[in-house]
């Protein structure tokens, strides 16, 4: 009977649990990347960490300043406001989120083909094969 529930928990494991497929590392952040059931997960630690240093940067030079903004936006959370309020927080939040350069995460040249190919694996879409450039004009 234990070897039994052991087989199952296994196999719920290795069906649940995300498999990395492999990492992007040639840019100027890392992405991991996983596979789970029905898609893929972006493991984005990096790009974060960098994020939260900046953060902390921020709050060591101005920490009233950083320390109303977050309150401001905690106060504008309340989910009975009105929606004029919910409008200004997500404002806030995004311009808090551009100052620190939390919003976007920049690939470059081979990154952006390694994360595609890992993204293409992780749905299954087999062997990723690179398509033929379109040829300049008398190159044949």
């Amino acid at each position: 009977m234990k070897l039994f529930r052991a087989a199952r928990y296994f196999r719920f494991l290795t069906r649940v649990r995300p498999r990395i497929l492999g990492g992007a590392y040639s840019g100027p952040t890392r992405v991991n990347v996983s596979t789970i059931p029905g898609g893929a997960v972006l493991h984005l630690d990096d790009f974060l960490f960098h994020t939260v240093l900046e953060l902390a940067e921020q709050f060591a030079e101005d920490p009233e300043g950083v320390g109303d903004l977050l309150t401001e936006i905690d106060g504008l959370s309340d989910p009975r406001s009105d929606s004029n309020e919910e409008h200004y927080r997500d404002r806030l939040v995004e311009e808090f989120l551009d100052q620190v350069g939390g919003t976007r995460l920049r690939l470059y040249g081979v990154q952006v083909q390694r994360v595609a190919e890992l993204l293409l694996m992780s749905n299954g879409a087999g062997t990723v094969v690179a398509l033929p450039s379109q040829r300049e004009a008398g190159a044949a």
